[in-house]
């Protein structure tokens, strides 16, 4: 008998692991699970046969996954171990059949191995009651659902002609084509019930085998996600699945998007084209939903040249709280963004987070702490599920941090001069001069060169160079070499970078950090 744990508290699953004597029962522990989302992936990858599961657990509570699980393994046995003494708990699970409901407070583990034995002696009756009479543990439309599911996850075995196996036995065929396509339908609409989701799921069974034949081989859903994986022999034409995924709108009244791999020959690389497809579905993070996605090139890890010039841009002017062309550059960013091939979106969600915290940096810096950091507008971030929605998260913040900075205490001069230090440091490793700082904060440069001697009693200039020289004092105590601090801090070769600092701090580089 294969058991799964479900248990979120650490201390809880090794006591359980350590407590019951597993193999003295006659069973084995296949895997355990911290979370809902994780527990549901590892019951269909494994398909136990008693599961122990928390109700309480982070992502989906444990009702909700008995649900989704029982629909891969009808047959599976689940015992609550819960904390929760509340009846409508109690009364769920009844509805849900579960085996048995401990609570871990009066937890007797022998009483816990007695109920898992006859759950493994009442398991075991069923499936040699089954074998006596010839009757099958399940019809075949089971059978064939969990045959897929194991070949989508990898455990499917390969044909071995010293050892039976019931379910290549009886699917073989599906395994004998020359070539091969994934497919990964996504269904769009949150307001669904279960069953209705599992009604489209059926119309999507129906009309594949109706349009294509047997092309079509099967699939298995993912009903979470809203989503199903199918898979074809042979390749099908993009327009043949257009037309399909406008037969499934019409019969259903909703909008999906359906994404394609490309072919393949071995079936048992099915999970990794599976992916491929999935992979393409996130073409709709950059809007364009409820299309049929069948170029494998569409998505890239690899930013172009447009997308990093314009990060980068966005990051200097962050630095320097450049509020009005860091908004002007978010619109361009998105822009340069929806430009195929897409980055995966996780790259995306990164580089605005990335962004996000610069900011904050800046303004803590600039503004002495006046914006600070709101780390569930990060956790917002994350959950987009649209780049326009990202953009707006950031334009919102980006106006909320530019009205704070305008509010706070330092007069005009003092913060614009701020914000030009801060545009300094984000600039050293180039030449940086006068004229080009007053250009970006729209200043006429004489007037720039008098304000900051006027507030900082230094030159422009000096000032520049004063914060190379500590940039170089910190990067050579780093242990960084001369000759590549000289190119980082943008100095055509190293003569030049050491007369600037000479200049500044009266010895010559090495001499300065032999003395410190």
């Amino acid at each position: 008998m294969k058991v799964m744990i479900v248990e979120d508290e650490v201390l809880v699953r090794l006591g359980l692991k350590k407590a019951v004597p597993w193999s003295t029962l006659g069973m084995e522990l296949v895997c355990e699970a911290a979370d809902g989302a994780e527990a549901y992936e590892m019951f269909v990858r494994h398909l136990p046969d008693i599961v122990l599961v928390d109700i309480e657990l982070p992502k989906m509570d444990g009702l909700s996954f008995i649900h989704y699980a029982k629909t891969r393994r009808p047959d599976a046995k689940f015992i609550i171990l819960t904390c929760q003494q509340d009846m409508s708990y109690a009364r769920s699970a009844i509805q849900l059949q579960v085996a048995d409901f401990l609570l871990k407070s009066t937890l007797d583990m022998k009483e816990l191995c007695d109920i898992l034995q006859n759950l493994s002696l009442e398991l075991r009756q069923k499936r040699r009651e089954a074998e006596a009479t010839g009757e099958e543990d399940m019809n075949r439309s089971g059978r064939r659902r969990r045959f897929f599911q194991s070949w989508l996850d990898g455990v499917l075995p390969a044909p071995d002609p010293d050892r039976f196996d019931a379910q290549l036995h009886e699917f073989s065929p599906a395994l004998k084509a020359e070539r091969y396509q994934a497919w990964v339908v996504q269904l769009h609409g949150t307001s669904l019930t279960e069953e209705e989701t599992e009604s489209v799921g059926e119309e999507i069974e129906r009309l594949a085998v109706r349009q294509f034949g047997s092309r079509y081989l099967g699939g298995t859903p993912e009903l979470p996600k809203r989503r199903w994986h199918l898979i074809f022999t042979g390749s099908v034409p993009a327009s043949d699945a257009v037309r399909w995924k406008e037969a499934v709108g019409q019969a259903s009244g909703l909008e999906l998007a359906v994404a394609m791999s490309t072919p393949f020959a071995d079936p048992y690389e099915w999970r990794t084209f599976d992916r491929q497809a999935a992979d393409l579905l996130q073409a709709e993070f950059y809007g364009r939903g409820g299309e049929v996605y069948a170029k494998d090139d569409l998505i890239s890890e690899t930013m172009s040249e447009a997308v990093l010039k314009l990060k980068r841009d966005m990051y200097e002017r962050a630095g320097s709280l450049q509020f009005e062309e860091m908004k002007r550059l978010v619109g361009d960013l998105c822009g340069a963004l929806k430009q195929p091939p897409y980055l995966h979106p996780p790259i995306v969600k990164n580089m605005f987070t990335e962004l996000l915290f610069r900011l904050w940096s800046a303004c803590e810096e600039i503004a002495s702490g006046s914006v600070s950091a709101n780390h569930r507008l990060v956790d917002r971030f994350y959950a987009a599920v649209r780049l326009d929605e990202l953009a707006e998260l950031l334009l919102t913040e980006l106006a909320r941090a530019g009205e704070e900075v305008r509010s706070h205490s330092h007069d005009d001069k003092t913060k614009t001069i701020l914000q030009i230090k801060q545009y300094i440091k984000t600039h050293l490793h180039r030449e940086l001069s006068l004229q080009e700082t007053a250009d970006a904060f729209y200043m006429n440069s004489s007037y720039l060169s008098r304000l900051f001697r006027e507030v900082t009693d230094q030159s422009f200039t000096e000032y520049v160079l004063r914060e190379k020289t500590e940039l170089a004092v910190a990067l050579m105590k780093n242990g960084m070499h001369l000759t590549q601090i000289s190119e980082k801090l943008g100095y055509q070769n190293l003569s030049s970078f050491t007369r600037m600092f000479k200049k500044v701090r009266g010895v010559s580089p090495s001499r300065y950090m032999d003395r410190t």
